[in-house]
């Protein structure tokens, strides 16, 4: 395929991510919870640790992976500033898939890691705005020196470079949409992680497309630019500079200059700040959210976060990039698993519950969310039929690479459309299930319990506003109202056993603690005393 072709199939994957990314945030953004609570809704108070299982292992490989690149970001900077560096010499054993040059990035990176989880969740989004806006500068500034060097934007784009046609092109081209939105598509399905920040719908959905489609779609123009122009300018293969970091290199190699080290000493000092600020923010606070969802009594979301950054060490992620790895095959494959769960909560939301649920109720056991035995079988049975058909896909994927011809037909057209079968079928099977077998509907709660609204707010939604609940009525809940000087170093203190009237006792977890962070305010636009301190006990949790 040209390089235009794919781009434009990259767009269209594009385009399948946002749908489903927006579709997947009006939880968080009605109710204000995460991805833990969301879980309880569709799958049940039990079920729920199957969805968080899997996202707490994508979160792993995932931070592995980001921290192994992040490391040849540093090298980038401490090669601009000590030439010895550049070609320094490996002392470690040949069967070990990585340098020492490569190790010392990454024991560095490491720690840059674990010191930005002093940052706040709310305070992420600073590192994330100045670290987009660096990283774009200097993408911008390394493929205008590169089409500058080359005479223009190289071969790549030019239609001789197409070697494929007819339906042979299409299904690669379907593949690559496909292919594109499962790599991200762990990311859609914790959407509510982020989207229970939200104040509106509107700012929302711009922030999305803002986010998501135009930096996700520019960047690879870029990168495919500088490539075809790189391969033109230094007479290499696309292997060869097919990753920004090996285009610096060659740039230094070929012109150590004071000129070319400040330029790569700028890129490497962007591109650090932008793995730091996605490892932490899509990775490490991700899998302490869920890791806290599971084990609240001995977990919290700092101490998850640790877990996650020490356990990416065990899927050796230097052989992700130095070595013909199948695991990462498999890993990229990844979305045969997550759409169909992605699909089930889209349907569960939008067209099973109509928007409806109660928040008090999944932290009840033996509540609306316990279906049978704390599992909601529809979801499961959606899930295993809509998965287990891309399974043969990954096989072949895995162990004929080079040669995908020799799956059956029906296996590698399933693999290559997933996201597009995978979805149909989850979504309608899910839903004909509901329909046999009907699922006992919430009443959402008619007291904001949490002061997750404004007063405005929990009057437009029909709910009694925090201000006005009395101490009885908030340990209905397991909640209790504190003054502002009460000592609060974990939210989960507060929450109390609720007895079950039929059945045995239900127990609040630490995830009520993000669906009662008070976003907003009261009238007056202050926040409520008691809710202040509960949320400065929330944040607490991030310190040493």
């Amino acid at each position: 395929m040209s390089y235009g072709n794919i781009i434009l199939a990259y767009f269209v994957g594009d385009l399948i991510t946002l749908a489903f990314t927006v579709a997947n945030s009006y939880q968080g953004l009605k109710y204000k919870v995460g991805y833990t609570l969301t879980q309880r809704f569709v799958f049940g108070i039990y079920g729920s640790s199957f969805g968080i299982l899997i996202r707490i292992l994508m979160s792993i490989v995932n931070y592995g992976a980001n921290t192994f690149m992040g490391a040849y970001c540093v090298n980038l900077m401490i090669e601009c500033i000590w030439p010895q560096y550049l070609n320094l010499e490996n002392t470690l054993s040949s069967h070990v898939a990585m340098t020492t040059k490569e190790l010392i990035g990454f024991l560095i990176f490491n720690l840059l890691c674990c010191f930005a989880y002093y940052i706040k969740p709310y305070q992420i989004n600073y590192l994330l705005n100045a670290s987009s806006f660096f990283c774009m500068a200097s993408f911008i500034g390394l493929v205008c020196f590169l089409t500058n060097k080359a005479g223009g934007i190289g071969d790549g784009f030019s239609g001789s470079s197409q070697t494929i046609h007819g339906s042979d092109f299409a299904q690669q081209f379907v593949y690559m949409a496909s292919y594109w939105f499962g790599s991200v598509s762990p990311g859609c399905t914790n959407q509510s992680d982020y989207s229970r920040f939200s104040n509106n719908q509107w700012t929302m959905v711009l922030g999305i497309v803002l986010g998501l489609l135009v930096p996700t779609n520019v960047v690879p123009i870029m990168g495919v630019v500088g490539t075809s122009a790189a391969m033109k300018a230094y007479d290499v293969t696309a292997e060869d500079v097919w990753q920004p970091y090996q285009i610096c290199e060659l740039i230094l190699n070929q012109t150590y200059t004071s000129k070319a080290r400040c330029g790569i000493f700028f890129c490497g000092f962007c591109w650090t700040l932008s793995q730091l600020a996605y490892n932490i923010s899509a990775c490490g606070v991700p899998a302490g959210f869920d890791a806290s969802g599971i084990f609240p009594k001995y977990i919290n979301i700092y101490r998850g976060a640790m877990a996650c950054a020490a356990l990416s060490f065990a899927c050796q992620p230097w052989n992700f990039y130095n070595s013909s790895s199948t695991f990462l095959t498999v890993m990229s494959s990844f979305g045969v698993i997550m759409t169909p769960i992605l699909t089930i909560m889209i349907c569960d939301n939008f067209v099973i519950r109509r928007q409806k649920y109660s928040v008090t109720q999944a932290f009840v056991i033996h509540g609306d969310y316990y279906f049978w035995k704390g599992w909601n079988i529809r979801a499961m049975i959606a899930w295993v039929v809509a998965t287990v058909p891309g399974l043969p896909g990954i096989y072949y994927e895995v162990h004929y690479p080079e040669n995908m011809t020799t799956a059956i037909n029906g296996i590698l057209n399933y693999f290559y459309f997933n996201c597009f079968t995978s979805s149909l079928i989850s979504f309608f099977l899910y839903w004909g299930l509901c329909v046999i077998w009907p699922v006992q509907q919430s009443v959402p709660d008619d007291k904001d319990y949490y002061g997750a609204f404004t007063t405005e707010e929990a009057i437009k939604r029909g709910m009694i506003p925090y201000d006005e609940l009395t101490e009885e009525e908030l340990q209905e809940v397991g909640m209790s109202k504190r003054s502002d000087d009460e000592s609060s170093t974990d939210v989960a203190s507060d929450l109390e056993i609720i007895k079950d009237k039929d059945h045995s006792d239900g127990e609040i977890d630490d995830d009520l603690s993000l669906a009662s962070k008070p976003s907003h305010g009261n009238k007056s636009g202050k926040k409520n005393k008691s809710s202040t301190s509960a949320w400065r006990g929330f944040t607490k949790r991030f310190e040493f």
